[in-house]
């Protein structure tokens, strides 16, 4: 019988889902294959982010302090596996090979194939991706955007970790594989995920989940577009079909307005995700001429009253970290219910937290009491 790596924390997990990432794994031989696996420096822009949220005050500077100043002990560990990628942004930009970018990252992790169903659904033939490990019907349905700096598709890895939220969150999750840049720049994305949530309000029960109640969830990238379709929605008069958005590590401001927050400077490099990761992400997505638009970020629109109640969860060592906060505070300033947290001695997405630890504890109740406080069970 072939090695096997068990994990013991989740890292690159918010590739398709709503925890961290990865994993950090339990034995020597699993060791060396994460090793390998981060060797390759192009894996960084797995875990870029993506979106923006723009600033809304041209003098106001967001921060948060999560008080620790130390990294956890197994982040701190991880760390140390990850080399050193000392490109510049024009670097990255004139060596970046997107189809051998895309081909880097772990190997996928199995659940049972009788667990999800493959449809392509609208005129545009959006890929999406259906787990219902219980084979329940009734379930919440949560709608999953994906990381991958708007750069990678949804990959096999990332499907587990679909599954994994569907099966811990006793939901029906669907996963949206939306185009990404840079063969399908701004705004190909978001249409497809807005289009998908639409298609899913009117035909979700068909796959055992209960359409009045239907959260949104994204990781980096994703939550951007989580957080472009909740605006959209509510601009077409049907932001009542979403009842809760979830938004793990947002990229909340277009490229031009990074400085403003004070994370992306303190956290700029030496933390897995870096702010030329970030830059790169970002300016590949989108055209210059889009950097103001509120459906690339968000935070741009003006009026942010009236959109579903709010999941924001922030790392301290993320350098995105002040730009979460940004938009958790307008949101609350809007009125808006916000269930949010920085997540002491983390870093992106919690990429490195050990999934048994305290930190992914309270990551999963947060999580689960805002779903049965939004959309509680019918009875």
């Amino acid at each position: 019988m072939g090695r096997r790596c068990r994990p013991v924390g989740i890292l690159f997990r918010h590739f398709g889902n709503a925890r961290p990432l990865y994993a950090i794994f339990h034995n020597n031989y699993c060791l060396s294959l994460l090793k390998k696996i981060l060797s390759m420096k192009k894996i960084m822009a797995l875990l870029v982010p993506s979106a923006l949220l723009v600033f809304f005050t041209n003098s106001l500077v967001y921060a948060q302090t999560c008080a620790s100043g130390k990294l956890d002990p197994a982040v701190a560990e991880f760390l140390k596996m990850i080399p050193a990628d000392s490109r510049s942004l024009e670097e990255m930009k004139r060596s970046t090979n997107f189809v051998e970018y895309r081909k880097m990252g772990p190997p996928p992790t199995p659940y049972p194939a009788n667990d999800v169903q493959h449809i392509k659904i609208t005129s545009d033939s959006i890929p999406i991706l259906i787990f219902n490990p219980s084979h329940e019907r009734g379930l919440p349905i949560i709608i999953h955007h994906h990381p991958g700096s708007f750069i990678i598709p949804l990959t096999a890895f990332t499907e587990f970790f679909a599954w994994k939220d569907a099966q811990t969150f006793k939901a029906t999750v669907f996963a949206v594989d939306y185009r990404v840049a840079p063969e399908n720049k701004f705004p190909a994305a978001m249409i497809d995920c807005y289009n998908a949530f639409k298609w899913i309000s009117e035909n979700g029960e068909r796959f055992g989940g209960d359409t009045s109640r239907i959260a949104v969830m994204g990781i980096s990238a994703g939550a951007n577009l989580a957080a472009v379709v909740c605006q959209k929605a509510k601009q077409e008069g049907i932001a009542d079909r979403i009842k809760l958005q979830i938004m793990i590590s947002p990229v909340v401001d277009n490229p031009t307005h990074t400085d403003r927050y004070p994370s992306m400077n303190e956290n700029a490099k030496g933390y897995f995700l870096t702010k030329t990761d970030l830059l790169f992400a970002l300016e590949t997505y989108a055209e210059e001429k889009d950097y103001n638009n509120s459906e690339y970020a968000p935070i741009l629109s003006k009026n942010l009253a009236g959109l579903p109640p709010a999941v924001l969860i922030t790392a301290e060592f993320d350098p995105l970290r002040d730009q979460g906060r940004a938009y958790a505070d307008r949101l609350q300033k809007a009125g808006v219910k916000v269930w949010q947290q920085c997540f002491a001695g983390e870093i992106h997405s919690l990429i490195a937290s050990p999934a048994e630890g305290p930190n992914m504890k309270t990551y999963q109740k947060m999580i689960s009491t805002a779903i049965n406080e939004a959309m509680p069970p019918k009875n």
